[in-house]
């Protein structure tokens, strides 16, 4: 590893290694080895995270991170998540593994940590047994698509541990590809104004379905969408009794593109025909998809118990007020587009809807967003 190609970064409280062009590049380059600056907020969340589910943890306090790069994510939890014991960062890149050794040794934490350069599911199989040591907590974060990850994934992470799965294949989960949508993630896309949240709910759902099939079930503790990226983090437990129930956790967005209809349907009971009941048009599926709450509410309390930064702080505070049942979301610039007005501030639609009787929030999915129990031709006829 060339030393003029690597300079020193501080992130979070963790000196890291990074490629010096990583620093300075519009699209942070994948050599010498990747390192995504713009990806801090990710990794500051996810150390708030794993923070929150490491006090819970009374033994096997490992965490894994598959594709660590210069151990950006890894080198953070080993110095900043003082409950995790060891660390294990893997990369098919020796030059990255390189920066993320000699980085461990800058922070005096290099016997907490453990590097090696192998294929994701080589890896991550060689700790699926007994003998290999499962994991309390794996985080995954491909380039693109975490689809083809998923089963080795969840085969090497302890019962009750966590998984963190990151998706930056947005224009598949959005919509421009659906059917490459319905391939990696079993579901349809929809490519509307609350896309992000359909994306989520896409990557929630394909963990689900695919922990089922392995006798295992999931708990969403907490996910969140950040420019490019989809991020879900959840409990894990070996329990085919729960694995059977896990299409009850599923569901579909039905959106109507003509007069901004929107609500969930059970696959028991999607319209036939799939025509809006408001104006007619035929309906647009999105789904199957994760259709119960996102975020466990007092994990995200744990979080924010730990001092975040003033970004994450803000993240977190909408998401513990957040309707997070409600599957999609209004933007409060398109109810004011429908009703050729001046534009309404969301603190004033929040309080119109919950004076007529609704329920109502903000979301962390879009600043100008809300969620409410209220039909769309409810919200136009209230805030009018």
């Amino acid at each position: 590893m060339p030393d003029q190609d690597f300079v020193e970064a501080i992130e979070g409280e963790t000196r890291l290694l990074v490629p010096r062009s990583s620093l300075s590049d519009k699209v942070p380059p994948k050599t010498p080895a990747f390192f995504n600056p713009s990806a801090r907020l990710n990794r500051s969340v996810s150390i708030l995270a794993y923070r929150a589910f490491a006090r819970q943890l009374s033994k096997e306090r490992t965490f894994a991170d598959s594709f660590t790069g210069v151990g950006a994510r890894a080198l953070r939890v080993a110095v900043e998540v003082p409950e995790i014991e060891h660390v294990y960062g893997n990369d098919l890149n020796p030059v990255a593994i390189d920066a993320a050794k000699k980085a461990a040794d800058l922070n005096s934490i290099a016997d907490r940590c453990t590097f090696s350069i192998a294929e994701v599911c080589k890896f991550l199989t060689d700790h699926a047994t007994g003998d290999g040591g499962r994991f309390a907590i794996v985080d995954l974060d491909p380039f693109g698509t975490p689809a083809k990850y998923i089963d080795c994934l969840l085969r090497a992470v302890l019962d009750e541990g966590l998984v963190s799965v990151t998706a930056t294949d947005n224009a598949v989960l959005c919509g421009i590809y659906p059917e490459v949508c319905s391939r990696r993630y079993y579901g349809k896309p929809l490519n509307n104004s609350y896309c992000n949240e359909i994306a989520v709910r896409l990557l929630l759902s394909l963990l689900a379905l695919t922990a089922s099939r392995l006798e295992l079930s999931i708990r969403p503790l907490f996910a969140h969408a950040n420019i490019h990226y989809f991020r879900v983090y959840a409990q894990v437990f070996v329990s085919s009794g729960s694995a059977n129930k896990a299409l009850d956790n599923v569901g579909y967005v039905m959106h109507c593109f003509h007069c901004g209809n929107r609500f969930l349907a059970r696959e028991s009971d999607l319209p036939c025909p799939v025509m809006c009941e408001l104006c007619g048009t035929k309906l647009s599926i999105g789904g199957q998809l994760w259709a119960k709450s996102l975020y466990d509410k007092e994990f995200v309390a744990r979080m924010v118990s730990f001092d975040p930064d003033r970004e994450c702080k803000k993240l977190l505070d909408l998401c513990a007020e957040e309707l997070d049942s409600i599957p999609y979301y209004f933007k409060a610039d398109e109810i004011s587009s429908m009703l050729k007005t001046n534009p309404v501030s969301i603190a004033k639609m929040l309080e119109v809807l919950k004076g007529a009787g609704f329920a109502a929030s903000r979301t962390a999915f879009n600043t100008g967003g809300f969620k409410t129990n209220a039909r769309i031709d409810q919200i136009l006829n209230v805030i009018k």
